[in-house]
């Protein structure tokens, strides 16, 4: 199995388009997509053909950033909801 590797987000130049040049892009197409209905790694994963891993990395830069929170556990997985009117979407 191919796993992709998230480049660091270069912020020298306009943050959301950084942010947009990697994998990053997909998850957060999904969590437009679906609005404000929390989601789980597992089902990011599947909705955006990623490995885990590669959302893992990519939720991680999101929390950093503030666009994604974790909320609660569903079973052993761990909710995420997206804060989409963050202003890095106001462009």
């Amino acid at each position: 199995m191919r796993t992709l590797r998230i480049t660091p987000i270069d912020f020298s130049q306009n943050t959301l388009l950084a942010a947009l040049k990697n994998p990053t892009r997909r998850v957060l197409d999904q969590a437009r997509m679906v609005g404000g209905m929390e989601q789980t790694v597992p089902m990011l994963s599947e909705a955006t053909k990623l490995d885990i891993e590669t959302v893992q990395s990519a939720i991680l830069q999101l929390t950093r950033l503030g666009i994604a929170q974790p909320t609660r556990k569903i079973g052993n997985a761990q909710a995420y909801k997206f804060n989409l009117e963050n202003k890095l979407f106001r462009a």
